[in-house]
């Protein structure tokens, strides 16, 4: 039996063949979880995204000398007291807005109503007959039953092609968040720990390397996007309270956290301040008002605080982003516009990963085994090009033996 490792490696330019079983394995296993565990994905999301988010709070609590079991109750202790004052301060509001407008509601369907009736009479003298026929139709057939659209949005958003959300079990998932959160924030240096020494000792390194940017892009975004809501949430309430819209808190708020998931935050925000200004009596300047200060803020997040608060740890082209979310959420509904941005950023990752062993393998700098060149005879210098040719051929040639020579040596070293 041979022990030479030169004699091992039959083949070095295929050596990434040998990983193609394990990596289908792993595929597989993620598809497995994906569609398998689908009722407790979205709770254990959501589990990591607060767990990354309140990890900061934790090691300040035990770098004050706390065990690290104290500073992770401390921080969810500190962070539910936070939510709660945050309900009581907006409830009793939120109560009193829906009662005004609920008692406002009649007069401003009467007064919505005659504004269609006019907008209505200026299409009818504008647009052909036929295609005023179709805007009349949809807008009886809205009027006689809404969920006919809605109902659409809503399956989307909450199902998607593939089903694996489903809003019911979700949110009795999510009672179950407190917990993963708790476990996460105390084992997760544990769990790092337990995969690296799975992890060959050869390869250690380079995995450990990998973890840490994997895991900075992950918490990179989490943070970034939960900053980001807080400064739009501010900006949409300064901007409500400006225009004298009700529940200007509560909707700059809501807006705010929604827009983590990309786009979703400004629709629902922009729905909800037009109902309650219109319910209000706001003009038609207040109403272009409200639907400024959302158009705004999207390429304020987009250029200026996506840029700051999440830096460039994905670099993310635009279009690609944007390709992304469409795929995503038509795949997989709100959970594939949750995840599409950070899949995308990890996938990124693990690209440029692939590539630099790509770039160092035989495969790649290997010479090029290419015959001496024919250069016509009249040029009385063939035997000299070609001797030129064949001497820089055989000493790339040698300089790529003695490389993996020197490889195979410190490979066995290393193994010794």
């Amino acid at each position: 039996m041979d022990s030479n490792p030169t004699t091992r490696r039959a083949n070095p330019q295929f050596w990434w063949a040998r990983y193609v079983p394990v990596a289908l394995l792993v595929l597989l296993l993620i598809v497995l979880v994906v569609f398998a565990g689908g009722p407790i994905l979205v709770p254990l999301l959501v589990s990591f995204a607060l767990a990354f988010m309140l990890e900061p709070v934790a090691d300040w609590f035990q770098r004050r000398g706390r065990t690290r079991n104290a500073a992770v109750l401390l921080t969810l202790l500190t962070t539910t007291l936070a939510v709660l004052l945050i309900f009581v301060l907006l409830l009793p509001g939120i109560y009193e807005q829906f009662i005004e407008s609920a008692e406002k509601l009649p007069l401003a369907l009467r007064a919505a109503g005659s504004r269609v009736q006019g907008l209505l009479d200026i299409a009818r003298e504008r647009l052909s007959p036929t295609l005023f026929a179709r805007l009349q139709g949809f807008i009886n057939n809205f009027q006689q039953d809404p969920s006919a659209i809605t109902s659409r949005l809503g399956g989307y958003l909450t199902q998607g092609l593939f089903g694996l959300v489903n809003l019911g079990s979700a949110a009795l998932g999510l009672l179950i968040v407190p917990f993963f959160v708790y476990y996460l924030l105390l084992d997760m240096a544990n769990l790092r720990r337990f995969v690296e020494e799975h992890v060959p000792e050869r390869h250690r390194g380079v995995g450990a390397r990998l973890f840490d940017e994997v895991g900075d892009v992950v918490r990179s975004y989490v943070r970034g996007r939960f900053s980001i809501a807080l400064v739009l949430a501010a900006f949409y309430a300064v901007g409500l309270l400006i225009l004298g819209v009700p529940l200007w808190a509560a909707i700059g708020l809501i807006a705010g956290i929604i827009g983590i998931i990309p786009y979703l935050g400004v629709i629902s925000g922009m729905i909800l301040a037009l109902g309650f200004a219109a319910l209000d009596g706001a003009g038609s300047l207040r109403l272009l008002g409200v639907v400024g200060v959302f158009l705004i803020a999207q390429p304020i997040e987009d250029y200026v605080l996506t840029p700051r608060l999440i830096g460039n740890k994905l670099e993310l082209h635009p279009m690609l982003v944007f390709i992304a979310l469409l795929v995503a959420g038509s795949l997989f509904g709100l959970l594939g516009l949750v995840l599409a941005i950070p899949v995308l950023g990890v996938l990124k990752v693990l690209l440029r990963f692939f590539d630099e062993l790509y770039l160092r393998s035989d495969f790649y700098l290997a010479p090029a085994s290419a015959a001496p060149a024919t250069i016509p005879a009249e040029t009385g210098t063939t035997t000299a090009v070609q001797s030129a040719a064949a001497e820089t051929v055989s000493d790339a040639a040698n300089a790529a033996d003695a490389r993996r020579a020197e490889i195979t040596r410190e490979q066995a070293a290393r193994n010794k």
